[in-house]
């Protein structure tokens, strides 16, 4: 996931916010500053005019994004519109841009293929997005922001972070699964406190069990938390394996 148009990836912009987490070997601020050269304000393609409902700004920025011609290294020329697409009137001096780029990334925030915490975000897994490589198309959002505007995905959770960096991720918690039902099943086999009740709730949460390949049955109290540890660890990282390469 957040492969960019730019030469430098996404995943090193991603290292520039992360550096709190992390001892990078490259030179982050070099890289920003590499990549912010690339903009050329000066040029601004008709390919480049975003029109912007405040209502729908993810639908009307995928449109844009999604031009043959749209340049992500030349200049945004952003004009807000009301429902009838008649425009505000405020010709795009840095002032529209900059609300355009803040509104854009909240509705990054709030889009389905994030879940969790609103300050601790983690990647959800949606077939639609999936098919339509939204997550591909909100990586790009997410670094024109950054390039352009300064303005970061603060929402994401450390594991987030290592998984888009590419750095191991700690082993995954019974907590972190984001499916309320299948965390509530998983918490009741790993609170067994006998092989017989753990085979029980295994029993119980067959059908999501069987669905990630994890289904079977323990002859001892070891087995039981290896199958828990296994079946959270795919449900937090194994399946958004094709998410994350997008």
């Amino acid at each position: 996931m957040f492969h960019f148009l730019y030469p430098v990836t996404f995943n090193q912009v991603v290292k520039i916010k992360c550096m709190n987490f992390f001892v990078c070997r490259i030179d982050l601020q070099t890289i920003l500053k590499k990549m912010v050269s690339k903009v050329d304000g000066r040029f601004c393609p008709t390919s480049n005019q975003i029109n912007v409902c405040r209502d729908n700004v993810l639908l009307c920025s995928l449109r844009a994004f999604k031009r043959r011609f749209f340049n992500p290294e030349a200049k945004l020329d952003v004009v807000f519109v009301d429902e009838d697409d008649n425009g505000e009137g405020a010709v795009d001096e840095g002032g529209p841009t900059r609300e355009y780029l803040r509104l854009l990334m909240r509705a990054v925030h709030q889009s389905n293929i994030f879940e969790g915490h609103e300050k601790d975000r983690q990647l959800s897994l949606d077939t639609q997005a999936l098919q339509t490589k939204l997550y591909m198309w909100v990586a790009k959002m997410i670094a024109v922001c950054v390039v352009h505007g300064g303005v970061g995905p603060h929402f994401f959770s450390e594991r987030l972070f290592h998984q888009i960096c590419g750095i191991p991720t700690p082993p995954a918690t019974v907590d972190e699964v984001g499916d309320h039902t299948f965390r509530e099943q998983l918490i009741k086999i790993q609170e067994a406190t006998t092989v017989r009740e753990a085979n029980s709730a295994i029993a119980e949460a067959a059908d999501s069990l069987s669905i990630i390949g994890a289904l079977r049955h323990v002859s001892s109290l070891e087995e039981k938390d290896s199958l828990v540890q296994s079946a959270a660890d795919f449900f937090v990282n194994g399946r958004l394996a094709t998410a994350l390469d997008q």
